[in-house]
């Protein structure tokens, strides 16, 4: 290479990491800064450390002035351009005015001890305008974003690509949404909101072509998948995931990208693929089919649980400490695919080869290992094999300390990067080098806090906070036990109140971000709270794709993602995600079971029940995969097997309250509401004292459906005051108030149920629609009935939506459109349309000829 290009090359590589540590700094700025301001996503003003709430700003238009402002900060508004954004329509000999008394107001906000005369360090007056100071004692997180991909971009352009994937990543993780989410509809934000939203979309693809680089095609998807997921007719980014998905083997996957590409490219542009485009999916198209069931990547890696020597108990809890803590300082690094310990768990004292636990696994990578200690010293040896030779990659032994035995992981983490190529990221490598500096006792306590969260009961959690208080005591700012402690309380919710779990949850969970804000556990738990505690599905999405984006391993992360798709009605995306997270912990009986969940709701009936069943050999115990089972197989009219189901799990399992909650369900379905009673008083006597939350809704649920109105609001009131978010409850009260004519009650609750999650239920959201539209019919109030008939028919996203159409136009006297819309139901298989025999709103209905055909048609009459 010639001497001054050498030269050159380094001169800008300093120039540009000087760049980023400038951005670095300017990302630390937000916690030191006495104005902190984002408007990256929804609009934010912190002073001092507390955020001034909306209803503290003594104007809209006060609040809005610093908005548009913040459009272009330290550049001058002039009086004029200020009037036409918040002021349009005021009478022009006041605007101005006007425009004066909303900067002080402004001005005093944001610096309550101004003196009145005093030049303000924010809000400046230049010439004939105002200007927000950047030199100010003050942080905007447009100006590190655009500044630091910028930054990265210049990397790049270097080939510098690890470099620039740490400022990418680092820019991008301020982008919490669109600019000003809230102020779409505004003009005078619409140029803003439009150049960042392409400065996003560049810097995600620009980032999946480093990750590319550096053979992290499974980042390099993800970066696509995000631009596409805005911008799905962006062909560019369409042929980088084609790229993509077949350099993984994905070949299937990489047509289908194609397909769904063509028909956005149509719909949005009315224009065809490219010739580019189409030529790269026919060269795809003639490659051989997806990749070999017996040729795995070998950056695909399962760590098998290590081998104690000797007879010492000590050496047996030092392997399974050495298993665990490898595991995690793995996942961490994103170029690897790391197998999650509850599936690396099932082949502890299991003899099969290291090609077989490949072949069952499908990784191309085994790393194993065993641990003796003796005395105070403790032998690791530790080995990684590639499945397909079975041959060694790597081998090493490390003679430690016992109290220093756990930091070997750091290093075999290391050694095992580098013999699989794969070169460590400057976020990855402070992972490693955080958990070296853990103290061992509380790194041991966390362990054993993280065992007893895994089984699932309320003993263990509580065992399991025990030991979580325990590692806190020794290290405060261990942010993985902070994070753990608030995992066990939103497992413990259900068994003690919604306010307290999740409450006492969110102080954890903030604390571990506090301490490190990179932790993905942790951003992961704030997605669960901020979905299932407040019902706010933009804020968890962010929170759930965060912590994906910082360790793609961490299973739970995409396991809840799933949920969460599930939950918006996404379903076909809730499928893709659950397939990522199972790939990831193949083993797993819960992820097994939120796949089976995903299918069941998509339509995909005889692969759910396989896929329960498949749940229930790993793990007999999880009740969700009983009520699962046999409701898929009710959805699939096999009534008869499905109540053989419920009968056998309670014969199975005679003293778990669930259980019959699953038959006296069935049982009701079917008709026989005398003994669905019964089975569900014996579920209640099960259940202790105070039972869990769950229990009570469907004890409720029974009674509703028995025309036991007042008994089962009596459950469903317990259920609201044990958790709050719990909006069926609202549901179910209110279609008891309707069957009792108190319209105005049963009006309140739908309103209730509706703010919880923002309408953002598909599930039950569809009844509250269907239930006002019955109320505004039984009152004479028609018009409002068919607005409420109008949403259900424009919105088919929404789940039991036929259902719910076919209610209203009964309550409207249109029987014969209601049987319709009631047959389609059935023939979409809608979840509600398993309870038909017994549901109170088409008692009406009961007598009609198309309905008892229906009903013989589901197998629900002879």
């Amino acid at each position: 290479m010639d001497r001054s290009l050498h030269f050159h090359r380094f001169a800008v590589w300093c120039t540009l990491m000087a760049e980023h540590s400038i951005l670095e700094s300017e990302m630390k700025d937000a916690r030191s800064a006495g104005l902190c301001l984002r408007v990256l996503g929804s609009f934010e003003v912190v002073l001092d450390g507390k955020t001034i709430p909306e209803e503290a700003w003594p104007r809209r238009k006060t609040r809005a002035l610093l908005k548009v402002l913040l459009t272009a900060p330290g550049d001058v508004f002039t009086v004029d351009q200020l009037i036409d954004a918040i002021l349009p329509d005021a009478d022009v000999s006041r605007a101005r005015s006007n425009i004066q008394a909303r900067v002080s107001e402004l001005r005093h906000t944001l610096e309550p001890n101004l003196k009145k005369g005093s030049d303000s360090q924010y809000i400046r007056h230049i010439g004939e305008g105002y200007a927000f100071n950047t030199d100010s004692d003050s942080w905007v997180d447009v100006l590190p974003f655009k500044s630091g991909i910028l930054a990265a971009h210049r990397l790049a352009d270097e080939s510098h690509w690890a470099d620039a994937v740490d400022a990418f990543d680092e820019a991008l993780a301020l982008y919490r949404g669109e600019f000003l989410a809230e102020d779409r509809y505004e003009e005078w934000a619409a140029a803003t909101r439009s150049d960042l939203r392409s400065r996003y979309l560049d810097a995600q693809s620009r980032l999946a072509e480093c990750y590319a680089k550096l053979e992290r095609m499974r980042q390099a998807i993800s970066c696509c998948e995000k631009v596409l997921g805005i911008e799905p007719h962006r062909e560019s980014t369409i042929r980088q995931l084609m790229e993509y998905q077949a350099a993984m083997g994905g070949r299937t996957k990489a047509l289908i990208t194609f397909e769904t590409g063509a028909e956005q490219l149509k719909e949005r542009l009315d224009v065809e693929p490219s010739s580019d485009l189409r030529e790269l999916r026919d060269k795809i198209a003639r490659q051989p089919t997806d990749r070999s069931p017996t040729s795995f990547d070998a950056r695909r890696v399962a760590v098998i649980p290590f081998v104690s020597v000797g007879t010492d108990p000590a050496n047996q809890f030092l392997a399974d400490g050495m298993t665990e803590e490898l595991i995690y300082t793995l996942s961490n690094v994103a170029g690897l695919e790391v197998i999650a310990q509850t599936t690396a768990l099932k082949y502890k004292d299991n003899k099969k080869s290291a090609a077989e636990i490949g072949n069952e696994l499908q990784v191309g990578s085994v790393l194993e290992g065993s641990v003796q200690q003796v005395g105070k010293s403790a032998r690791i040896v530790v080995q990684l094999i590639e499945v397909a030779r079975e041959a060694h990659l790597w081998a090493e032994r490390y003679d430690r300390n016992v109290n220093d035995v756990l930091q070997v992981q750091a290093d075999i983490a290391r050694s095992t990067a580098e013999a699989l190529k794969v070169r460590l990221l400057s976020k990855e490598e402070r992972v490693i080098t955080r958990e070296e500096g853990l103290d061992s006792r509380a790194r041991i306590a966390y362990m054993k806090g993280r065992l007893f969260l895994g089984r699932r009961t309320r003993q263990a959690y509580e065992k399991a906070i025990q030991y979580f208080e325990e590692a806190i005591s020794i290290k405060p700012n261990h942010a993985r036990a902070l994070t753990g402690l608030a995992d066990a309380y939103c497992l413990m919710v259900g068994f003690i109140s919604a306010d307290e779990g999740y409450g006492k949850a969110e102080e954890y969970v903030r604390r571990a971000l506090a301490v490190n804000a990179s932790c993905a556990e942790a951003h992961a738990t704030m997605g669960c709270i901020a979905w299932n505690h407040y019902g706010d599905m933009q804020e968890a999405e962010r929170e759930f794709t965060r912590a994906i984006d910082l360790n793609p391993n961490y299973a739970q992360a995409h396991e809840w993602y799933a949920g969460l798709l599930m939950h918006t009605g996404r379903l076909a995306k809730a499928c893709e995600r659950s397939e990522i997270a199972l790939s990831l912990d193949p083993l797993s009986g819960p992820l097994v079971l939120v796949y089976a969940e995903s299918l069941h709701q998509a339509g995909r009936l005889d692969e759910a029940v396989e896929q329960y069943q498949k749940a229930l050999e790993i793990n007999a115990e999880l009740e969700g995969a009983w009520w699962g089972l046999w409701y898929s197989l009710a959805a699939a009219w096999d009534w008869d097997r499905a109540e053989a189901v419920t009968r056998q799990t309670v014969a199975q399992h005679p003293e778990n309250p669930f259980a019959y909650v699953n038959l006296a369900t069935c049982v009701k379905c079917r008709g026989r509401l005398e003994e669905g009673l019964v089975e569900i008083s014996k579920a209640l006597a099960l259940a202790g004292n105070p039972p869990r939350t769950s229990i009570l809704f469907h004890v409720g649920l029974i009674h509703h459906f028995a025309r036991q109105y007042d008994k089962a609001i009596k459950f469903f009131r317990q259920v609201l005051e044990r958790d709050p978010s719990w909006n069926s409850a609202h549901n179910m009260i209110a279609k008891c108030c309707i069957e009792q004519e108190c319209y105005e009650e049963a009006l309140e609750e739908l309103d209730a149920s509706e703010r919880v999650f923002g309408g953002a239920d598909p599930f039950w959201n569809a009844h509250v629609h269907m239930d006002r539209g019955i109320i505004y019919a039984r009152s004479g109030e028609t018009e409002k009935a068919e607005s409420e008939l109008a949403v259900l028919m424009s919105s088919s996203g929404r789940q039991n939506r036929r259902i719910a159409i076919s209610g209203i136009l009964n309550a409207l006297g249109r029987v014969d459109e209601a049987m319709d819309w009631l047959e389609a139901a059935a023939t979409a298989r809608e979840p509600h349309i398993a309870a038909l025999l017994n549901i109170p709103t088409f008692d009406q209905l009961r007598s009609h000829p198309r309905f008892q055909a229906l009903l013989k048609r589901i197998g629900l009459a002879d």
